[in-house]
C-alpha cells in the first residue's frame, strides 16, 4: 500500500475518532452535568479542543485541585427520594389493610354460605 494512501486513511481515522470522542464528551456533559475539557493534536499538528462550560474554569479547577462546592441539589434529590419512599410505604400500608379487610369479608361470606347450605 502506498505511503500516501496510508496517510490519507490515518487522517480519516483520526477525524472519525475525534468526532466520536467529542460526541461522547458532549453526551457526558449533557446527561451527567460533567465539566469536560479535551485537547487533541492531529498527526499533522493541528489542535482540536472540546470544553464545557469553558476552558478557563476547567483548567483552573484542575491546576488548583479545588472541587466544586457541595451542591444543595444532592440534598434535594435525597429529600425527594425519601418523600417518595414514605408515600410508597403509606400506599403499601393502605393496600395491605384493604387486603386484610377483603380476607375478613371473604371469611364472613364463606361462613354465610356454609350456614345457608346447612
Amino acid at each position: 500500500m502506498p505511503l500516501a494512501m496510508v496517510k490519507k486513511q490515518s487522517k480519516v481515522t483520526f477525524s472519525k475518532r475525534r468526532s466520536g470522542l467529542f460526541k461522547k464528551a458532549s453526551e457526558l456533559c449533557t446527561l451527567c452535568g460533567a465539566n469536560v475539557a479535551i485537547i487533541v493534536f492531529s498527526p499533522s499538528g493541528k489542535v482540536f479542543s472540546f470544553r464545557h462550560p469553558n476552558s478557563k474554569t476547567i483548567v483552573d479547577r484542575y491546576l488548583t485541585y479545588n472541587p466544586l462546592p457541595e451542591l444543595n441539589g444532592l440534598h434535594l434529590i435525597e429529600a425527594h427520594r425519601n418523600a417518595s419512599i414514605r408515600e410508597l410505604n403509606m400506599e403499601l400500608t393502605q393496600v395491605l389493610n384493604q387486603l386484610e379487610a377483603e380476607k375478613k369479608r371473604g371469611e364472613i361470606l364463606s361462613e354465610m354460605r356454609r350456614a345457608y347450605q346447612n
